[in-house]
């Protein structure tokens, strides 16, 4: 058969990840890249031998002859680039959130219908090597029941200013960061979502050359399962140090806690610092904790491997539009709740 194309939408911090997990697939080709920053596409372009030119306008990349695109862009570009891809005859491969409302996920999940493709909802968390582990422990029935737990995302800050505005992102540390822990956990519990309270802030509003941050850069919730387990998230805009994310899931028969950031699998310490310990991370001086091979850590090329053999092989993926517009919805609610500072029922 022949390889799968890929053409990619974007030339950002997500394009980069997209292009490395592509390069580690021997039945896949990249052929196209689309961006309206031209030298870092370009330089994507070249590290990834990426052939032709730089497309400007994306819906002339989707006239090619491919299989799939993968949307790299922000969040409120999402509904129109994906729609287009859709209608234009190719599977999508977008990154989370899939929208920046229930009301857009709703219009693509019509477009993916009447389309007759797929989108694919990129949750790289939910393929990495440490995470995957958990889930299989917990079908094994290791912990019993689940009954409490706690997820947590931290970090600095973003990496461009369109995520500190409120109608570019749609939201905050809670869209950007909350959305993997939610993911997971509904994952892990295999349980749906009956009630959410949250709480959200804004801490440090002056974000520098990025501007005004206009949207909360701290968020704790709970989720409320129907199976009557509740946890507790808690989302970081805030925090230096470096990329900070973990599990803890607390069972009658056990217990669970998973990190793979600021683990002791590698520890080091310099007081002259290093090349690059993790995502985030400002300095590599003093102690740190840096990941091995970040990539495959995080789950890109195994999220991308599984995609492309859902492509090939006829296959339901494991993070699907539905699952995405799920999350979503749980999300959006939590807003609610923040906003009127009650537990707020799913609808």
């Amino acid at each position: 058969m022949e390889n799968v194309k890929i053409g990619i939408i974007g030339s950002g911090f997500i394009a980069e990840h997209h292009c490395h997990a592509f390069s580690q697939l021997a039945n896949v080709d990249i052929i196209a890249l689309s961006s309206l920053d031209k030298e870092p596409a370009g330089i994507l372009m070249k590290k990834y031998e990426i052939p032709g030119k730089v497309y400007e306008d994306y819906k002339d990349l989707l006239k090619l002859d491919c299989n799939a695109i993968s949307v790299c862009v922000p969040n409120f570009l999402h509904e129109d680039v994906v729609i287009d891809a859709l209608n234009s005859g190719k599977h999508v491969f977008v990154e989370k959130p899939l929208a920046r409302t229930v009301a857009e996920g709703e219009k693509m999940l019509e477009a993916e219908k009447s389309s007759n493709r797929r989108i694919f909802y990129c949750e790289n968390n939910m393929y990495a090597p440490s995470f995957s582990k958990v889930k299989e422990v917990i079908n094994e029935g290791a912990l019993g029941h689940i009954y409490m737990g706690r997820g947590k995302e931290q970090h600095s800050g973003p990496h461009s200013s369109w995520f500190y505005k409120r109608e570019q992102s749609g939201g905050g540390a809670l869209l950007d960061l909350g959305i993997h822990d939610i993911a997971c956990l509904v994952w892990y519990l295999d349980s749906d979502v009956k009630e959410v309270f949250c709480q959200t802030k804004t801490i440090i509003p002056d974000r520098g050359d990025f501007g005004t941050c206009e949207v909360e850069d701290n968020a704790l919730g709970v989720l409320y399962f129907d199976n009557d387990a509740q946890v507790v998230i808690e989302e970081s805009w805030t925090s230096p140090g470096g990329y900070d994310m973990r599990f803890e899931l607390f069972g009658t028969e056990g217990q669970i806690k998973v990190a793979p950031t600021f683990s002791n699998i590698v520890s080091v310490y310099s007081e002259k610092g290093y090349g690059y310990a993790v995502e985030k991370a400002g300095t590599t001086k003093g102690w740190t904790f840096p990941v091995p091979s970040e990539a495959w850590s995080f789950g890109y090329p195994q999220e991308m491997s599984h995609f492309v053999d859902c492509i090939v092989n006829n296959k339901k993926p494991l993070t699907d539009g539905a699952f995405a517009q799920r999350i979503l919805n749980i999300v959006e609610t939590m807003y609610k709740s923040a906003k009127s500072k009650k537990i707020e029922v799913m609808s």
